[in-house]
């Protein structure tokens, strides 16, 4: 039975922000939990990237030293930890541990969402809940906390995106081209040749964890739509053609971005109006974003963006074609652990704080017809909105033009 060689820590400078963090807010600690990599937040918060085999806790409280509770067979990876660990065997034993560090009346924070309102945060299973309010502590969601401490970037980790992002974007055009070089010399390229091209760009270029969704005509007006070697739709003059691209830099967050292109020398003014539409839903969102920033400005939550967005699109009468939320977290996940932009799949209240990053990506999606979704990524700074996402597309390419022939880049 090998254990593993990382260890459980959290910083003396980390440790005192997220106490300052559990003062702001009243709480009197910390509960963190994992068992088999079901919490990933807690993981996170303590440096654990690898799953231990066996029930741990963690009590950060509002003042003191940290405790951690771990199984016998797992101390080792809690050598270095700056606090008390209480070691248990037997589930009597726990349960015993438990009930001394959560002692009535407290407010403690835990990885929990009323109602599973929102699934990510939601990963205390309910009979460990039952444990802890059986010990008499009032329960509270770690909604903010874990913002703050599982999903902001650094900002090592912010110029890294950008980096991405850039990467993104010129292969996104690359692969525009030579999506049009095909259809002008009748190469007889397909979604999955395209989105093979594309991957090994993304792999020559250094990013890890890529992918890319490439669709052609109908098939974009399917959100999730993935070609296969053996399905895939050849492009061809006439169809829009969009490209889904994310990836990141070893260890760094990721970066994901969605264009729009179509084969054709200019664009038919029904896939233009519906584009104008999208173009324009993504551009409320960055909007209210920006009145959020100024002085005096409301404080906004992932639905409130949500909302934004959708209204424009609803103003359209295409609201049941955009069924999806407009974004999501990113972090060192591509869905990340941080505030959704959603209020529709789940109404995602959590407060939009400094530091985090995120997609704005509305769509339109007219089954058997087409699709058109655009993508950007938001980065939260200190002095507002970031829009990482280079020359966020105001029109969607006609790909056989001269204008795009001549010009060839985003």
């Amino acid at each position: 039975m090998a254990h593993t060689a990382q260890r459980a820590f959290v910083e003396p400078e980390r440790l005192r922000a997220i106490q300052s963090a559990l003062r702001a807010r009243e709480l009197d600690g910390w509960l963190l939990y994992d068992y088999h990599a079901t919490n990933p937040i807690a993981g996170r918060v303590l440096g654990l990237r690898e799953p231990l085999t066996r029930r741990y806790f963690v009590l950060i409280p509002v003042e003191g030293r940290p405790v951690a509770v771990a199984h016998s067979l797992e101390r080792p990876p809690w050598a270095e930890w700056p606090g008390p660990i209480r070691v248990y065997f037997r589930w009597q034993e726990l349960e015993k541990t438990l009930a001394e560090l959560l002692t009535p009346g407290l407010r403690i924070a835990l990885e929990y969402s009323e109602s599973d309102k929102i699934p990510q945060l939601d990963r205390i299973p309910a009979g460990l809940l039952d444990l802890i309010k059986r010990a008499g502590v009032h329960v509270e969601e770690s909604g903010e906390l874990v913002t703050l401490f599982a999903s902001v970037w650094s900002p090592a980790e912010l110029e890294s995106h950008r980096k991405t992002a850039a990467v993104l974007a010129n292969t996104a055009a690359r692969a525009f081209q030579q999506a049009a070089e095909a259809v002008k010399g009748r190469n007889g390229l397909s979604e999955w040749g395209l989105k093979e091209a594309i991957l090994k760009m993304l792999s020559d270029a250094g990013l890890t964890d890529a992918d890319t969704i490439v669709g052609v005509g109908p098939n974009a007006a399917d959100g999730h739509y993935e070609p296969t070697p053996q399905g895939a739709a050849p492009v061809v003059e006439g169809r829009v053609l969009l490209i889904d691209l994310w990836g990141r830099e070893p260890g760094s967050v990721f970066a994901d971005q969605t264009w729009m292109g179509f084969m054709g020398h200019e664009i038919p003014p029904r896939i233009e109006e519906v584009w104008g539409v999208v173009r324009n839903a993504r551009d409320a969102a960055v909007d209210l974003l920006r009145q959020g920033a100024k002085p005096g400005g409301p404080k906004l939550r992932g639905c409130d963006v949500d909302a934004a967005t959708r209204a424009v699109i609803e103003k359209a009468g295409l609201a049941k074609h955009f069924n999806h939320r407009t974004g999501h977290s990113i972090d060192g996940e591509l869905h990340g652990l941080g505030p959704n932009i959603d209020g529709v799949e789940t109404r995602d209240e959590r407060t939009l704080l400094t530091g985090i990053g995120f997609s704005i990506e509305p769509g339109v999606y007219l089954e058997g017809e087409f699709g058109v979704r655009s993508e950007i990524n938001v980065y939260l700074g200190p002095d507002g909105p970031e829009v990482t996402t280079p020359k966020s597309q105001s029109d969607i390419y006609a790909l056989l033009g001269d204008q795009w022939q001549s010009s060839s880049n985003l």
